[in-house]
């Protein structure tokens, strides 16, 4: 039985059914960038599953499940959209597909029906082949909580976005932007979870204070946050924008931009502080595992205590104090991990992933 499903794997033409896709985020491009040549990709939304009833794919991989599983209020189509999904994997593993599952976050960004989550989590733990993950501390996350073989883990970091939006070479020589004042950047969403409440306090504080500084606060903003962003708007070290940032200004942003703030109170893989990395940009953020694995360890004594109430504004105000020689200093350890995790060499090893 084995066997005939190894061969049936073999007349297969080499492509692959990845899904959900995400629109406007380079990730899976940057990702798959390395696939050999006849090793083509479709991409699906997140019922895209019923594709391979019809399709001849050889390999399904699985990002964002919280956004296929458990995201909606009604638990017993969540439990039934679930059963229909995993009858539809077990068939196409039994057909010889290989099924490979990258981890992006510990929890949903918005939990609706978390144990449906949960236990799909823990079914696919069980069924899929391999099982990508950015750094160590989601592997124990899986092993430990959902009783992942580790056999099953792969650690393979999240590609740096050198070459996303600009040519590499122009962001790696990028000098470092002259200014008579530190350049903060916050830039994604505004959820509560990533400190917003906490920079926006910080930086009334300093600006109280009328200590030299700038800070870009960009990113999409909710209703429920009009108070905090009266605040930010008052203050006239802030630039805040809450439109759409287009591509194309994402370089000049960032290449103007000295450190990124990243105060999150909880945190798995961020692409944001990735993209920081990438333009040069060293992190200010708590101490935690999270971000020393993702960091590189030159750049570590920016990162607070998370416990301490002034932690935040402690790291700011050394930043603030940091000569230019010693920020370009930064700025080379943080252009060297981007470089550590260009796309073409975190790409290579995602190929050999899904191709073994």
């Amino acid at each position: 039985m084995q066997n005939a499903a190894a061969a049936k794997a073999l007349t297969r033409n080499g492509k692959m059914l990845c899904l959900p896709s995400t629109a406007g985020n380079p990730y899976q491009s940057l990702l798959y960038s390395k696939l050999p040549k006849g090793f083509d990709s479709e991409f699906a939304g997140p019922g895209g599953l019923d594709l391979l009833a019809t399709g001849d794919f050889s390999v399904v991989h699985l990002h964002w499940d919280d956004r296929m599983f458990g995201r909606s209020d009604d638990t017993a189509a969540n439990e039934a959209d679930l059963d229909l999904a995993l009858i539809t994997l077990r068939r196409f593993k039994q057909d010889g597909g290989r099924i490979v599952w990258t981890i992006h976050n510990d929890a949903p960004h918005k939990a609706r029906d978390l144990e449906t989550f949960q236990r799909a989590r823990q079914e696919l733990s069980t069924l899929a082949d391999a099982i990508h993950v950015h750094a160590d501390h989601a592997a124990d996350h899986m092993a430990d909580i959902y009783g992942t073989p580790r056999s099953k883990l792969h650690v393979i970091p999240h590609p740096s976005y050198l070459g996303a939006y600009e040519p590499a070479t122009r962001t790696l020589l990028r000098k470092l932007t002259r200014s008579d004042r530190r350049q903060f950047l916050f830039f994604g969403m505004f959820r509560g979870p990533k400190g917003v409440h906490a920079i926006t306090d910080v930086a009334g504080k300093l600006s109280k204070r009328q200590v030299p500084y700038h800070l870009r606060m960009y990113g999409k903003a909710f209703s429920s946050q009009a108070r905090m962003l009266r605040m930010l708007d008052a203050n006239p070290n802030v630039d805040l924008r809450t439109d759409r940032i287009p591509d194309e200004d994402i370089p000049g942003i960032f290449g103007a931009s000295h450190v990124f703030l990243a105060p999150y109170q909880s945190m798995f893989t961020s692409g944001s502080v990735m993209l920081a990395l990438t333009f040069g940009l060293p992190i200010i953020g708590p101490n935690i595992r999270e971000l020393r694995e993702t960091t590189p360890e030159a750049c570590h004594n920016l990162l607070y205590d998370p416990a301490s109430p002034r932690g935040l504004i402690r790291s700011m105000l050394q930043f603030i104090e940091m000569s230019d020689a010693d920020l370009r200093k930064l700025r080379k350890a943080c252009f060297d991990f981007a470089k550590d995790r260009a796309p073409d060499k975190i790409g290579t090893q995602i190929a050999r992933l899904l191709t073994q």
